[in-house]
């Protein structure tokens, strides 16, 4: 094999190979906040699944990985992204994760022990919140 032919095989490799890593990084959509937006909607549809009692196993398999967490010498807890928007201080600003996010509340033995805003924030009172 001539130099030259190795070059046009070696030119056609990075040419491929650019154009797959382009279409790779291409976006879904014209809008870059129809991503976030499907997220959100698939997060609320995923939920609607979740029940109080469930593993922590069950719920990964239901809802994925969760969007924030938070752990607790009682337990853990877990965020999901449940509506649009954002704040501009930062993306978890207190204010965005009480607006913005759902808590799923588990307790040592990795079980759901409930969820919701209030269902979070009882329990922070009732078991404390020192984080580890």
């Amino acid at each position: 094999m001539n130099a030259k032919s190795h070059f046009k095989n070696f030119s056609l490799v990075v040419a491929t190979s650019i154009f797959l890593m382009a279409g790779g990084c291409a976006k879904k959509s014209q809008n870059p906040f129809s991503d976030r937006d499907a997220e959100v909607k698939d997060n609320i549809e995923k939920l609607m699944g979740l029940s109080v009692g469930m593993t922590r196993e069950q719920v990964f398999s239901l809802t994925g990985i969760a969007n924030y967490v938070e752990g607790y010498d009682w337990g853990s807890v877990w965020f999901y992204k449940i509506r649009k928007g954002g704040s501009k201080d930062g993306p978890l600003a207190n204010q965005d994760i009480e607006q913005l996010y759902m808590p799923i509340v588990f307790d040592n033995s990795d079980r759901v022990m409930g969820y919701g805003r209030k269902f979070y924030e009882q329990t922070l009172s009732d078991l404390g919140a020192g984080q580890f």
